[in-house]
């Protein structure tokens, strides 16, 4: 039971440790973390969206056409 208790400890002071490392990296008037603007974020929003729709465009038009080989070889037209 004192084995488990101390396991417990152990793992709460890791992780007490890791997140006031954490705090003293992002923390804002020292951290060493530059942040986007809110301009740089919008852009890269807009950017992945873009690309997405493309790639699902792509493989909209790859699915199409191999069920409509598959379906002219197995005769199912």
């Amino acid at each position: 039971m004192k084995n488990i208790k101390e396991k417990i400890k152990g793992y709460y002071e890791i992780s007490r440790g890791f997140l006031r490392e954490v705090w003293v990296e992002t923390a804002p008037p020292y951290g060493k973390v530059s942040w986007p603007t809110r301009k740089i974020v919008i852009g890269s929003t807009i950017v992945v969206i873009i690309a997405v729709l493309i790639f699902a465009l792509y493989l909209a038009i790859v699915d199409y056409l191999f069920s409509s080989i598959m379906l002219a070889l197995v005769g199912g037209r």
